[in-house]
């Protein structure tokens, strides 16, 4: 037992409510600084994940483009993005970019579905088996599934056989998506087959789907016409030429407001009836191919074209020297002096003006210019517009199966019918009704040279010909903005160095730049040497 020794004194009362009011205060202040922290922290759960957690990734992986800002802020409708997982295997940079997409709109809600425990919910949407990571994006009864091996790009490595990530396009392909069940019926760009032509890339049709086109197939053998519902119409490099059937088929398809892109490749093999549809609209292709005398304007040979990028309502982007178009072993396109003045022919792609046109390059024995050769500058790259009256007559014509009408010069055009449209028209005080034929716009683009579709062309300019052909099929598809939203690289982007700018640096580097460093020394060792 203790003892309390007489020196010690107990506490007075007055000390008592000190250590009382001492103790209620710092239990107090706990409790608010506790109530604090539980305030802050669920403040801070309802704010943007843009503000909580910043994306500190080189290429801003999951930093939503103003592309997809512009697309949500529009949305009228609610579309739910469901993120299908277990929690174990989340990738974290889908994760984040998901977690944008829900603060971004109310329109916009993520939730995720544990295959494990929803075992069947991937079924109502496809008969695919996803991968972990997958996204869909469903909007009333529509629904799109993103599979989360498209999210990522990858390239082989011949250097260690294996192939390796080189880019993220998860804003791409979920943007894309959420745009495509929000819009309803998607435009759809019919593949001309039956001549042997080129078949699309996977990455050509991944591009072209993801700016929301449908791609089919047409046999304009079997098919009595082109398709009511064709968007547009792609020829891609025919090594045969049309019969003249088909040849009537396509002319009554752009005649009556038809958009087509057109893509052609040197051959000896003649095609009149490819070549009578160019000329009705035109424009006809030069003998032989491009080569290029100046060495700013090609990579490493001189028939690796980089030509000029004219201004058009679709290249405006990629003008100003920033963007390079790679085209190889192209035609050049001449206008044709007898062409309708209804007609109106752009340049899209244009050579310089050293440049020179080859006629039998099967047996050219030289790349320099010869005696004989067609000085330029070419169109490699145009676009045609017309606009065109659907009067009762162009249309029973077109509509006909006779081939007397495809190869005309002259459209004909009917100033009253009955296929037209009604107008009120006033004059000196009399109403009377006047019908007006009804109008659309044929638009064509041609390129002289399949390579712009080429994958390994489009990577040696940095994804410059991808861009300009996605560009084009848009305008032609008549949408005045792409939806598409470019794959952030998360490799070595390609630097476009010119023969000339690669001659240059040559002889900086080897030459002129040791000389610079050998004089220098030089310099300083003989001024050491005189003191």
């Amino acid at each position: 037992m203790k003892f309390m020794k007489s020196s010690e004194k107990s506490p007075k009362p007055l000390d008592r409510k000190r250590l009382l009011h001492s103790g209620s205060y710092s239990a107090l202040l706990t409790a608010f600084v506790a109530a604090g922290a539980v305030v802050v922290n669920l403040i801070a759960a309802e704010l943007p994940s843009s503000y909580t957690s910043l994306d500190v990734s080189e290429d801003k992986l999951y930093t939503l483009t103003d592309q997809t800002k512009e697309l949500v802020s529009s949305l009228t409708e609610d579309v739910t993005l469901y993120y299908i997982l277990q929690d174990s295997n989340r990738d974290s940079t889908v994760s984040r970019l998901l977690e944008r997409y829900d603060d971004l709109s109310s329109h916009i809600q993520v939730e995720e579905r544990d295959p494990v425990l929803y075992p069947n919910f991937v079924s109502q949407y496809t008969s695919e088996s996803l991968t972990e990571n997958s996204v869909i994006a469903v909007c009333g009864d529509q629904s799109r599934v993103v599979n989360y091996e498209d999210m990522y790009e990858s390239e082989f490595n011949y250097n260690y056989y294996t192939y390796e990530t080189t880019g993220f396009d998860g804003e791409g392909q979920i943007t894309s998506a959420i745009s495509a069940v929000s819009s309803g019926d998607l435009p759809i760009l019919y593949v001309l087959t039956g001549h042997n032509e080129l078949e699309l890339d996977d990455a050509t049709v991944r591009s072209i789907e993801k700016e929301n086109i449908s791609i089919e197939s047409l046999n304009l053998i079997t098919s009595d016409s082109v398709p009511e519902d064709a968007g547009c119409l792609l020829i891609y490099s025919p090594a045969q030429d049309l019969s003249d059937a088909e040849t009537t088929k396509l002319l009554n398809y752009l005649r009556t407001g038809g958009k087509a892109v057109i893509l052609t490749d040197y051959t000896a093999q003649e095609m009149p009836n490819l070549a009578s549809v160019m000329e009705y609209y035109g424009v006809s292709l030069d003998e032989g191919i491009v080569l290029e005398g100046d060495s700013q304007h090609y990579v490493q040979l001189p028939y690796y074209l980089i030509p000029d990028i004219d201004s058009t309502d679709f290249t405006s982007d990629l003008t100003g020297g920033s963007t390079y178009v790679l085209m190889a072993a192209a035609q050049g396109i001449s206008l044709l002096d007898e062409a309708r003045d209804s007609l109106s022919i752009s340049s899209i792609l244009t050579t310089s003006a050293s440049s020179y046109s080859k006629a039998d390059p099967q047996n050219m024995s030289t790349y320099e210019k010869e005696n004989g050769d067609t000085d330029g500058p070419f169109d490699i790259g145009v676009a045609i517009t017309e606009t065109v009256e659907l009067t009762e007559e162009l249309l029973n014509e077109t509509d006909g199966d006779t081939e007397e009408a495809a190869l005309t010069d002259d459209l004909p055009v009917l100033e009253n019918t009955e296929a037209g449209t009604e107008n009120v028209a006033e004059s000196e005080g009399e109403t009377e009704n006047a019908l007006q034929p009804e109008t659309a716009e044929t638009r064509i683009i041609l390129f002289s040279s399949s390579t712009l579709l080429d994958s390994s062309a489009d990577q040696m300019v940095s994804g410059g010909n991808s861009a300009l052909f996605l560009n084009a099929l848009t305008w032609l598809l008549g949408n005045e903005t792409s939806v598409s939203v470019p794959v952030k690289s998360i490799s070595a982007s390609y630097l476009t160095i010119t023969a000339a700018s690669a001659s240059f640096w040559s002889i900086f580097v080897i030459a002129i730049l040791p000389g610079g460093f050998l004089l220098s020394g030089l310099a300083i060792w003989l001024r050491r040497r005189k003191k």
